[in-house]
C-alpha cells in the first residue's frame, strides 16, 4: 500500500469517528501504526490534529444555525443576555482541555503511538456509552452552571488521550448533570469547535507531508465528518450508545491482540 492513500485512509478515519462515540484519536493511534505510517511521534500528532481541524469545519457547518444566532444575539438587546452566557458556558468549558494540552503537550504526542494504551481506554468509554443509555435529565443548555460546564469541560479535557472519545465522554458528562439528551448533543457539538480548530492551528506548520496530501486527507475527514454528525445526533436521542460501547470492546481487543497484549 502507499504512503498517500495509508494517510487518504487515515482522513476518511478520522472523519467517520471524530463525532461518533468511539474515539477518533484511538482509532488514529491504532490504523497508523497497523499502515506502518512513516512518522515519529510529533510529526504524527500534528497530523492527527490537522485531521481534527478539518473536521472542525463540518461541525461548524452542522452548528451554523446556533452559531449565528449566538453571534447576531450580541447585537440585540432582547437576546444579547441569552448569547452572552452561551459564549461564557462554552469558554469555561474549553477551559479543562487548553490546559491539560499545554501543560501536558509532550506526554500527550507520546501516547499517539502507543496502540495498547489507545486500546485499554476504549474500554473506558465503552463503559461510559453503556451508562449513558440509562440517563436522562430535564436541564437545558442555559441551565448549566460555571460549574456544570466546568465539569463537562473536564471530560473533554481527559479525551484528549486516545481511546478516550471527546463526544462520548462530553455527552457523558452533560447527562450525568442532568442535561436534555438533544442539548447534551447540541453542547458537545459547539463544545468541540474552539478545541479541534485550536489544536489544528498551533499543529499546522510542524506537518511534514506533502500539501496535496494533507489537503486530500482533510477533505475525507470534513466529508466523513458530516456524515458522523448526522448519524451521532440520532442515536444519542433513540438510546442506541451501548452499540458503540460494544464496537469499542470490540476494537480495543483487536488493538491488545495487534500488540501482542493478548
Amino acid at each position: 500500500m502507499s504512503e498517500t492513500l495509508s494517510y487518504l485512509i487515515l482522513g476518511a478515519v478520522q472523519g467517520a469517528t471524530e463525532f461518533l462515540p468511539v474515539s477518533s484519536s484511538g482509532h488514529l493511534t491504532i490504523f497508523s501504526s497497523f499502515l506502518k505510517v512513516p512518522l515519529d511521534s510529533e510529526s504524527k500528532a500534528a497530523f492527527f490534529a490537522v485531521l481534527h481541524q478539518a473536521t472542525f469545519f463540518a461541525v461548524l457547518l452542522f452548528t451554523f444555525k446556533d452559531i449565528w444566532g449566538i453571534l447576531t444575539g450580541l447585537s440585540k438587546p432582547e437576546k444579547r443576555k441569552i448569547s452572552f452566557r452561551f459564549i461564557v458556558l462554552l469558554l469555561v468549558a474549553t477551559i479543562p482541555a487548553v490546559l491539560v494540552g499545554f501543560l501536558l503537550e509532550d506526554e500527550i504526542k507520546s501516547l499517539f503511538s502507543d496502540v495498547a494504551f489507545a486500546s485499554i481506554m476504549l474500554f473506558a468509554t465503552a463503559a461510559a456509552l453503556f451508562i449513558s443509555d440509562s440517563l436522562k435529565g430535564e436541564r437545558k443548555i442555559l441551565d448549566l452552571s460555571i460549574a456544570g460546564a466546568l465539569s463537562i469541560g473536564i471530560f473533554q479535557a481527559a479525551a484528549i488521550a486516545p481511546g478516550l472519545s471527546r463526544s462520548g465522554l462530553t455527552i457523558f458528562g452533560a447527562l450525568l448533570i442532568g442535561m436534555t439528551r438533544s442539548d447534551a448533543v447540541r453542547f458537545s457539538f459547539l463544545l468541540s469547535l474552539p478545541v479541534t480548530f485550536g489544536a489544528g492551528i498551533l499543529e499546522l506548520s510542524k506537518v511534514s507531508l506533502p500539501i496535496s496530501t494533507v489537503l486530500l486527507s482533510c477533505l475525507l475527514a470534513f466529508s466523513t465528518g458530516i456524515v458522523g454528525l448526522w448519524l451521532l445526533k440520532k442515536l444519542v436521542l433513540k438510546r442506541r450508545l451501548r452499540f458503540f460501547g460494544f464496537y469499542c470492546i470490540i476494537i480495543g481487543i483487536v488493538g491488545l491482540i495487534f500488540r501482542g497484549v493478548m
